[in-house]
């Protein structure tokens, strides 16, 4: 009876510790500023192809040459001595990264959302989302990183596809709307862009979804991945098939509008 006990606590998923520190490994500094930020964003969904074939390597040389990557259904190994699946896909790629759990079972961290970075993170902040589903827990990586000169803040993020889908939704486009420009919004929003949130979004002044700036690669029927940004300027847009995962890669190449400027600038 013990040991069924202690089996069934293990097997039990909980809510990750969101006051914990987050594991991470930090990107060298680059030898020069950069002067696009390539970002991207891919729900890996555990590593698991559109095939059955789980490989993260396949996931790694997607995501080859992009400045900052969110991740999202990203695992750990079972245990506090397994490396996650960012770490992991992180060396591959020779590049930093980070870990913000949502949820523990067998007594670790095993499940939530990650950062890849070939930048170094000037500040990063894990933000619990509302749940009101049991065990569907969720949060949202707040990060800042330099372009050029300039302070870019990035919400990556993993919404939820039921009830809460559309709290978690407006709480994050009211984060990104008033956070000090530039700054980017992306994620699975588990949405369609016809989704009257995100319509209501793009109408707004000043925002752009890079994927339609660039308009030569028009959104898949079925994408709920989305890239939304303020203070800059798309250089290039892609929504990249593959079979590393079932969803797509989402990646922009972006740049500072003209006047564009931190307070640290000023």
């Amino acid at each position: 009876m013990v040991i069924g006990l202690v089996v069934w606590d293990g097997a039990d998923r909980r809510g990750a510790d969101a006051t914990s520190p987050l594991v991470q490994s930090p990107a060298a500094p680059p030898s020069s500023p950069i002067e696009t930020l390539r970002v991207g964003s891919f729900n890996i969904h555990s590593g698991k192809g559109s095939d059955g074939v789980r490989d993260l390597k396949r996931t790694a040389h997607l995501l080859s040459g992009l400045d900052i990557v969110g991740l999202y259904e990203v695992r750990a190994g079972g245990s506090a001595n397994e490396p996650n699946q960012a770490a992991t896909i992180a060396k591959t790629l020779e590049s930093g990264w980070l870990f913000a759990p949502t949820e523990r079972q067998w007594w670790s961290d095993h499940f939530g959302n990650g950062l890849l970075m070939r930048t170094p993170l000037e500040s990063v902040l894990r933000i619990p989302l509302i749940n009101t589903r049991g065990k569907a827990y969720r949060n949202a990586i707040l990060a800042t990183v330099k372009l050029q000169s300039t302070d870019v803040r990035i919400i990556a993020v993993h919404i939820d596809r039921e009830q809460d889908r559309r709290p978690q939704l407006q709480a994050m486009i009211h984060l990104f709307l008033n956070l000090r420009e530039p700054c980017v919004l992306m994620g699975d929003l588990n949405s369609p862009y016809d989704d009257p949130l995100l319509q209501e979004l793009k109408d707004r002044p000043g925002v752009h979804s890079p994927l339609h700036v660039a308009g030569s690669n028009e959104p898949a029927n079925g994408n709920i991945d989305w890239i939304f940004t303020r203070g800059l300027k798309t250089v290039s847009a892609e929504l990249v098939e593959n079979k590393a995962s079932d969803h797509h890669l989402l990646k922009a190449e972006l740049t500072l509008l003209n006047g564009s400027m931190d307070a640290s600038d000023k």
